[in-house]
């Protein structure tokens, strides 16, 4: 099965699959100067996975760049029934990996 990817740049719930489908993977920047974000995975309304990106706006969170990470996740991902849906606060460079 082929995979495809969503890339989401606004804080907000966005429908990445209107159907069913397994998330595999997310990645994301937090940009310079940002507040600690999260990534929440639904399955249409029910969290299957959340994914806390930490800050870069004071001193404490490092040097003036940004930072970035990414999971895939282990078996087949998390198994959405109804639809595949990303929320993300304060995150905005956000891409979800499903098939």
């Amino acid at each position: 099965m082929d995979i495809k990817s969503a890339n989401i740049t606004t804080a907000t719930t966005t429908t990445v699959f209107d159907g069913p489908g397994r998330i595999v993977g997310v990645s994301w920047v937090q940009p310079y100067n940002v507040a600690a974000g999260t990534i929440t995975l639904l399955d249409s309304s029910t969290t299957v996975a959340v994914v806390d990106v930490p800050r870069t706006n004071d001193s404490d969170a490092g040097d003036s760049t940004s930072t970035h990470g990414s999971i895939m996740f282990p078996g087949t991902g998390f198994r959405c029934q109804t639809s595949v849906k990303c929320t993300n606060a304060i995150t905005t460079h956000v891409t979800v990996y499903y098939n």
